[in-house]
């Protein structure tokens, strides 16, 4: 059986609390090219458009991820971690790389391309390097200069948005319990993975 393609697209949110927070997020779509299609209708259905998340409307940004997350039509696996008091978020958006590729089963039998947002070709090659001593099978990994080009990032980045808002500790009266019961189903369903 040759080795399986699996497309990996990763983002991360918490730098601007200088290390209080960091959420890193892996989006694994089964059927990439069926999911891009499907994730471009969902945003312009929804509203949100190809807004990131913290700009987006709140209630068309809750529209689209309980779309997304709710769906089974297409499958997509999407892995978080969440860190505390650190600063060490290269390190840390490699471990949880690590840490979904090796939710894959066989994985090591599979190659893995890797698009992470914002990632400069000095970065590339130190995460190519450090994915490679870990023995994750990549093919490549690459740098999206643009979040606005590519769907699938732009979902990393919304779940990002959406954990931080779960995670990140706020006053009662400026959570919104659509995202927290949203956020339990999808984690008890398998949809959303901690890592």
């Amino acid at each position: 059986m040759p080795p399986k393609r699996f497309y990996c697209y990763v983002d991360e949110t918490g730098q601007d609390t200088l290390g209080d927070i960091f959420v890193v997020t892996v989006v694994i779509p089964e059927n990439k090219d069926e999911v891009l299609e499907y994730l471009e209708k969902v945003e312009v259905q929804s509203g949100k458009e190809k807004f990131k998340w913290g700009k987006a409307d709140p209630n068309k940004r809750f529209a689209y991820i309980e779309t997304i997350l709710s769906q089974r039509k297409h499958p997509l696996k999407i892995y978080f971690s969440f860190y505390g008091n650190t600063k060490e978020y290269k390190a840390l958006t490699i471990l949880t790389i690590f840490k979904a590729v090796h939710s894959i089963k066989d994985f090591k039998n599979h190659k893995f391309i890797i698009s992470v947002d914002a990632l400069g070709e000095k970065d590339r090659r130190f995460y190519g390097s450090e994915l490679h001593k870990l023995g994750i099978p990549s093919r490549q990994v690459k740098g999206i200069r643009r979040e606005e080009s590519n769907t699938l990032i732009r979902l990393a980045d919304s779940v990002c948005g959406f954990v931080r808002d779960i995670l990140e500790e706020k006053p009662k009266s400026e959570r919104d319990e659509r995202l927290t019961k949203l956020y339990k189903k999808a984690v008890k369903e398998d949809v959303l993975i901690e890592v």
